[in-house]
């Protein structure tokens, strides 16, 4: 059914416009093209090199700056025999003529830091006050900028050119990310980094300028795929914490440009369930025949385990590409078998096959949010802002088609190949309403008693999840399911809840976890002097972990290709926005078998902290009703 205002007429030239600008801006991103580096993501000297799993981690290899010029590289891998190399010869040629990985890196001076932010007066309780203030001084830890004086002449790294300053994840992760730069800026901008927030964003915009998009993260490997499209919410959020129009306006033309590139690239047509039209939504899809640069052995073993067939061996490639570009890196969402054995569930990947709630969520964001920038910028050229607008509308009409379960008022996703919805439930069903906004929840369907439906499910969940709402129900081994607990997740189910007026459940979600950080940050060490003293036997000085454990509070969580990583900048983001959000009515931390396990009885109001969102100028807001979702029941 077509959305009321606008016919398919009105729909076709709004979609050939902006097909026909992505048409020249996937043109410009091809010719630019994916790495063809013969060191970093292809040939043999890095099969030879992965292969012989001279690292514990496959993405150290790629990460290590060469020491000579790459022809020089290139001669001496020949000597020692190429493909054929023993591995001790291989172990003495990367020590020749490779470099520490991250040596192109440097720390930042914040000068801006606040060392006291405004969002701590939210914070009641004094434990979590002063641990929201020693969160607030890591940033330092994790600000960086480029260096290459430390390179010799003609050597090269994999790392992308940056120009401003950025934010890394921490860990093995050393370069700037797509999607986790959005909710770390969510505590970087409560933290006073304002400048320092629109310096990373200027990179990102940087990379669509001369790319075409954004990659899933700066480094040469990472030019096959992007990530979650989350830059203009980023911009957003800057500008809501700024009033910077003319931010919005600088940003204005690239932020289209990425737009563009995801609608020419991602894009697929989908007959809806009842046969009754055809409609659009997105996908993560990567084309590659060729195991990922930074987890190549994981990839290749994989697919040579699955299949001894080159062309089926090349499609698990692709999907395990696509799912690294989806940011679910891995969950039983993109498997055909879900309750498949551990060691086998990957043979079954088709993350290619799968149309994700979350992304085209993200896009509906997206469009309306470049329709308020339109106006903003005060821009006249096309797209108008009429036209993300209706693009908006048309997605969500889709999404309902496709997605929503009428029953239970789930969003799930959609498998091309199967032509069904998925049974999964991830926070990724809940996602749909964040982004629809309060006005359209309420006014679709019966007032928005089925919302209130949707987060049943939650409450019981959660109800049996100390350590907060896990990825999925499904203990499968991978990071992306059950018991992982992931900021961002957690930050979005939150966002969900406090729009559909679900306070007292986005108030507990919040409480378990700011739990689960403290608790995993002081069971490692952490301390706060003259109130806290360190667990004795602990040597560290407390983790901020990148994920958690539902199954326990303050136990960070497992799974997946690498060792669970501290730093980590996504739960510094959502720790921070949650205090400010929720620090009012924040119980006081109770970390079991420590001497704050016992915890208090009682909690305070449920109500999100008055005055803790910005008073800048809010983004202009549509004139015109919500369309009225049609959709078949399934």
């Amino acid at each position: 059914m077509l959305i009321k205002g606008y016919g398919v007429r009105r729909l076709a030239v709004v979609a050939t416009n902006l097909v026909t600008a992505a048409t020249v801006f996937s043109t410009l991103a091809l010719a630019k093209g994916a790495c063809d580096s013969p060191i970093y993501c292809q040939g043999d000297l890095l099969h030879a090199v992965q292969m012989a799993k001279l690292f514990p981690d496959d993405k150290t290899f790629v990460d290590k700056p060469t020491l000579k010029p790459p022809t020089q590289v290139l001669a001496n891998f020949a000597q020692i025999g190429g493909a054929n190399a023993s591995r001790d010869d291989l172990a003495k040629f990367v020590g020749e003529n490779f470099g520490q990985e991250g040596s192109e890196l440097k720390p930042v001076d914040l000068t801006e830091l606040d060392a006291n932010p405004p969002f701590l007066n939210n914070v009641s309780n004094p434990i979590l006050r002063a641990f929201g203030q020693t969160v607030n001084g890591y940033w330092s830890t994790l600000i960086r900028e480029q260096d290459y004086s430390v390179l010799c002449d003609g050597c090269v790294s994999s790392m992308l050119s940056l120009k401003y300053h950025f934010v890394v994840p921490g860990g093995r992760f050393r370069e700037t990310y797509y999607w986790d730069t959005y909710f770390t800026i969510e505590g970087m901008l409560r933290s006073g980094l304002k400048d320092m927030t629109r310096s990373n964003i200027r990179d990102l915009l940087a990379l669509v300028d001369f790319h075409g998009f954004v990659p899933n993260g700066a480094r040469v490997y990472y030019l096959d795929r992007s990530q979650p499209p989350m830059l203009t919410l980023m911009v957003k959020l800057y500008y809501e914490h700024t009033g910077d129009a003319a931010f919005v306006a600088e940003a204005l033309p690239l932020l289209q440009k990425e737009h563009a590139y995801w609608q020419a690239n991602h894009s697929v047509n989908v007959t809806k369930p009842d046969d009754s039209g055809i409609v659009q939504l997105s996908r993560y899809i990567v084309d590659t025949d060729q195991p990922r640069p930074e987890s190549y052995t994981t990839d290749y073993d994989l697919a040579h385990n699955a299949t001894t067939d080159p062309a089926a061996q090349a499609g698990i490639y692709a999907d395990m590409a696509t799912g690294a570009e989806s940011g679910w890196d891995y969950s039983t969402r993109w498997v055909k078998n879900p309750s498949a054995p551990i060691d086998r569930l990957l043979y079954g990947i088709r993350t290619r096959q799968v149309i994700p709630v979350e992304l085209n969520a993200i896009l509906y964001q997206v469009e309306n949010t470049l329709a308020d920038f339109v106006t903003i910028a005060n821009c006249s050229s096309s797209p108008t802002a009429t036209d993300y607008k209706e693009l908006a509308q048309a997605r969500r009409n889709a999404m309902y088609a496709m997605f929503y379960d009428q029953p239970s008022g789930l969003f799930f996703d959609y498998f091309l190949d199967e032509r069904q919805r998925s049974t999964i439930l991830s926070p990724a069903a809940l996602w749909p309403y964040w982004s629809f906004g309060p006005e359209e929840t309420s006014a679709s369907h019966d007032g928005g008693s089925w919302a209130k439906t949707a987060f049943s499910p939650v409450s019981r969940i959660l109800g049996k999840s100390p350590g907060g709402f896990p990825a999925t129900l499904y203990n499968s081994g991978q990071q992306w399911d059950y018991p992982s607990v992931w900021p961002p997740l957690q930050y979005v189910l939150m966002q969900a809840a406090l729009t559909t007026g679900h306070a007292d459940l986005a108030a507990q979600l919040a409480q378990k976890f700011v739990e689960s950080v403290f608790c995993a940050w002081y069971n490692t060490g952490g301390s706060i002097p003259g109130m806290l003293e360190k667990l004795p036997n602990t040597t560290d000085s407390g983790h901020m972990f990148e994920k958690f454990d539902s199954t326990q509070i303050g136990k960070e969580g497992g799974g997946g290709e690498y060792t669970v990583q501290a730093g980590f900048g996504w739960t510094n983001g959502v720790l921070i926005w949650t205090l400010d959000m929720f620090g009012k009515s924040l119980a006081p931390p109770a970390c079991p078998g420590t001497p704050l396990g016992a915890g208090v009885a009682t909690t305070a109001s449920a109500t999100p902290n008055s005055g803790s969102s910005t008073s800048t100028p809010p983004l202009p807001s549509s004139s015109s009703p919500p369309a009225i979702m049609t959709t078949s029941a399934s």
